[in-house]
């Protein structure tokens, strides 16, 4: 339970962080509003060396949305019962959990994996 938990926030923190820097990165190249590929990511070198793109930047993002929207749907679920869990009910949330965040990583990873192919052709 807890090596799921601790796996679950260092997720959330690397791609916060990264999130964030990027973010970061896309405001201050942004000059007098206008959001090219060389505004976004600086001279076109973020964080991704020459291939960031604003695609990527847009899965990381997408993938932190929908693992915090999974953390807050595992908080309604479980929340109210964080005091009295027995070790059935932590095994059926860590197991839920991780079967959702596989899910994500892996329709996101597709996608990504498509899109490569796409370019590569």
């Amino acid at each position: 339970m807890k090596r799921g938990l601790i796996a679950t926030l260092v997720l959330i923190v690397v791609l916060g962080l990264g999130g964030s820097t990027l973010a970061h990165q896309s405001r201050k190249g942004m000059g007098g509003g206008q959001m090219g590929h060389q505004g976004m990511m600086g001279s076109g070198m973020g964080m991704m060396g020459p291939m960031g793109s604003p695609m990527i930047m847009g899965t990381m993002m997408s993938i932190h949305g929908e693992v915090m929207s999974l953390m807050g749907e595992m908080m309604q679920k479980y929340g109210g019962q964080m005091g009295q869990k027995t070790p059935e009910v932590r095994q059926q949330m860590q197991r839920e959990m991780m079967e959702r965040m596989g899910e994500i990583l892996t329709k996101h990873g597709t996608a990504l994996k498509e899109r490569a192919k796409a370019t590569g052709k």
